[in-house]
């Protein structure tokens, strides 16, 4: 007879111990790369969102609002909300017409904390500069993004520590 194949179960024993080792050593730096993630999809999004408004705003020469929706929930009464605050003549313009094309609702994950300069909105004029200087910062787990918007429109995304 010749020699038995396999493994003993000694050796299997080990490479699970070693996998397991391996395994606790990796999920703290998994926790750390999927808050990274969230964060960066939220300044993702709010970015893609700004130009998207300024563009908007300077091609149909009206005024366009970006909110951010951090509910997650009922979208249409997020733009209904933030074009109140925002859209001058709101109660006398078509409002369905308005919650359609000049309103951008960014949903960012209610996870990630935002501190910002204004009431985490920032409205476009008919030539696509933003009304007022804004800064949005983004946190989780201790990694931040501040995007900043300046009075023509511009966006400048910084990386920091909260």
């Amino acid at each position: 007879m010749g020699k038995g194949r396999g493994f003993t179960l000694i050796e299997l024993m080990v490479t699970i111990a070693v996998l397991a080792i391996v395994a606790m050593m990796a999920v703290p730096s998994f926790g750390n790369m999927v808050a990274r993630q969230k964060l960066n999809a939220a300044t993702r999004e709010l970015t893609l969102a700004i130009n998207q408004a300024k563009s908007q705003a300077a091609l149909m020469k009206t005024t366009v609002a970006v909110c951010l929706n951090r509910t997650n929930t009922d979208d249409d009464f997020n733009k209904d909300k933030c074009a109140t605050a925002l859209i001058p003549n709101y109660a006398a313009l078509d409002q369905q017409e308005v919650q359609n094309t000049r309103v951008i609702s960014v949903q960012i994950d209610p996870q990630v904390a935002i501190e910002s300069t204004s009431a985490e909105m920032i409205l476009f004029n008919d030539v696509g500069s933003a009304t007022t200087a804004e800064t949005f910062s983004f946190c989780k787990s201790a990694q931040n993004r501040t995007i900043e918007v300046t009075r023509l429109g511009n966006v400048r995304q910084v990386a920091g520590a909260c």
